[in-house]
């Protein structure tokens, strides 16, 4: 709903993975959510600068993946939808429901198994359970002291604990519960220029070829988030192998699906990001942890984990953005089956969530609070530059912040996005607003492309 010191290392050997150049695009386009020869407008509406404007099937998060003459985008609650790019048309859907991606044989068995338990039954006692829990947790709140209440709220969650267990045998063959904000699609596809892969927040993960042929379909595992939130890291493409982070770190055969390993890895909202150290290829996800590609040999943990964002790569330094948040050096190689990573600073800005991933640009790190605070940072020091309110509505800001040509585009969830003029001193230069996004905004040429919730946009001069 998924984030290195400027001039203080140039090292060949650590760049941007290959892998993200060329034709891979996923999420921010090449995981950095910068676009140097854009120039889209500065002002636009719902009726200003309007290309096209297309309706969704349905609600979604996912950032658009422009591939050629296409845009790929997912829909709620399973769907991969391709529009052609230049006037929005829908040129195919597909939907991907979870028993898809079980063979006939197993499929069969887990409907058997869920008539004989009477799943349906079983879930609208939960719901009742916990409606009713709701209305004694919200008495308690009047009366913190009533014992009455207490035992009853002990007593329905382990009404609603023995009714769950019922589940357990099936629970796999079943939409995992997420928070309506999140859904199951917030997770962006990724596509080689041939083909795209889009990972569900049920645990299913697709292969399409770009004329809407599925190729594969496969059940990695599902988020096991107590709470239900739900899950939203995109799937990253590293040369043969599709990285998918959700509870664990699954690599998988890009061209067929198949497993080629699985290991345990911290499970974090933001998606993680690939570089290369001395032509190694190496994965570093939110959780602060760093993974060889090649085995998923853990090489370095216990940095900083993030939250909610995604860590960003440039320059050989890598930059976990928050509160708290910090700046590793990487290394010009590794050391057999290590990483030395040197720590060169601690960041101080607004002490606050930051679902939004955040942009490195010229000597500065631009990132923004869930409440909608920007913050300028000199990325050599940590030290916050300049803070503003951007007052982006009511709705917390997910949208990540863009970087085109030379203005940061930073969006709230209302719709509402900024123009920000990238330098030392805060300068606005611009005030839009749409209908409400979670997605980020992605830009090519003069033309600019926004996943709204009920529509897809193309904005241009």
């Amino acid at each position: 709903m998924n984030r290195i010191v400027v001039g203080l290392l140039i090292v060949a050997s650590v760049a941007v993975c290959p892998a993200m150049a060329g034709d891979v695009v996923g999420w921010r386009t090449d995981w950095t959510g910068k676009y140097p020869d854009a120039d889209p407008p500065l002002a636009w509406s719902d009726t200003q600068g309007v290309v096209w404007k297309t309706p969704m099937p349905g609600p979604g998060n996912s950032t658009p993946v422009l591939v050629g003459d296409k845009l790929i985008v997912c829909s709620e609650p399973s769907s991969v939808v391709c529009l052609n790019l230049s006037d929005g048309k829908i040129l195919w859907q597909k939907a991907n429901p979870l028993m898809e991606a079980f063979s006939p044989d197993e499929q069969a068995k887990a409907k058997a198994e869920m008539e004989r338990i009477g799943v349906p039954a079983v879930q609208e006692a939960i719901k009742g359970l916990e409606r009713e829990l709701n209305q004694v947790r919200r008495d308690l709140r009047q009366n913190r002291d009533d014992e009455t209440l207490k035992a009853k709220d002990r007593d329905i969650q382990q009404k609603i604990a023995a009714e769950k267990k019922k589940l357990e045998p099936v629970a796999r063959y079943m939409d995992p519960p997420t928070q309506s904000v999140n859904g199951y699609t917030s997770a962006t596809p990724v596509s080689d220029g041939k083909h795209v892969w889009a990972v569900f927040g049920t645990g299913v993960v697709v292969c399409y070829d770009l004329d809407g042929n599925r190729k594969w379909i496969t059940f990695v595992e599902q988020p096991r988030e107590p709470n239900g939130w739900g899950f939203c890291a995109s799937p990253v493409l590293a040369g043969d192998k599709l990285m998918v982070a959700i509870d664990s770190l699954v690599a998988l055969d890009a061209a067929t699906g198949k497993l080629v390993y699985r290991v345990p890895a911290k499970a974090r909202w933001g998606t993680p990001t690939l570089t290369a150290i001395g032509g190694t290829e190496v994965l570093v996800t939110a959780g602060g942890e760093f993974f060889r590609v090649g085995d998923g040999k853990k090489l370095l943990d216990r940095t900083v984990a993030l939250e909610y964002n995604q860590p960003v790569i440039e320059a050989g330094v890598v930059y976990f953005i928050q509160s708290g948040g910090k700046a590793y050096k990487l290394p010009g190689r590794l050391s057999g089956d290590r990483l030395d990573a040197s720590p060169l600073w601690t960041t101080e800005p607004k002490k606050d969530r930051y679902y939004a991933s955040p942009v490195v640009h010229d000597g500065l790190v631009y990132g923004v609070t869930q409440a909608s605070v920007f913050s300028a940072i000199d990325a050599a020091t940590g030290k916050v530059v300049y803070e503003q309110n951007l007052n982006l509505g009511r709705e917390q800001a997910y949208p990540s912040i863009a970087l085109a040509g030379k203005h940061l585009f930073v969006s709230g969830s209302s719709g509402q996005t900024a123009v920000i003029e990238a330098g030392r001193e805060f300068k606005e230069v611009g005030r839009n607003k749409l209908e409400p996004f979670r997605s980020t905004p992605v830009f090519q040429g003069t033309r600019m492309y926004v996943r709204g919730l009920k529509h897809m946009y193309c904005i241009g001069k």
